[in-house]
């Protein structure tokens, strides 16, 4: 692992389960770099689903089974209207 990160368990949800786009669940482990933005990416990720989706996307990541972020992205108002899940 590269120095100044952290490896966490991320997944993204919709309506509490876990997205599933083409066979292919969104959750698994992250290498994050530490500081204040370390979950931005999970939030451009959860808002490119989001936008897919046409549904609110909740991002989560924990760190030794600890909960360290959570944050729930709305899709935009031209977002397609799909369900994946």
């Amino acid at each position: 692992m590269r120095p100044n990160t952290n490896e966490y368990d991320t997944e993204l949800r919709v309506n509490g389960e876990v997205v599933v786009l083409d066979g292919m669940p969104y959750q698994g482990r992250t290498v994050l770099p530490e500081g204040p933005d370390r979950f931005a990416c999970l939030e451009r990720w959860a808002k490119g689903v989001a936008e897919m989706l046409g549904e609110p996307v909740t991002w989560r990541a924990a760190e030794k089974g600890q909960l360290a972020g959570r944050g729930t992205v709305q899709p935009g108002p031209g977002a397609q209207n799909r369900r994946a899940l």
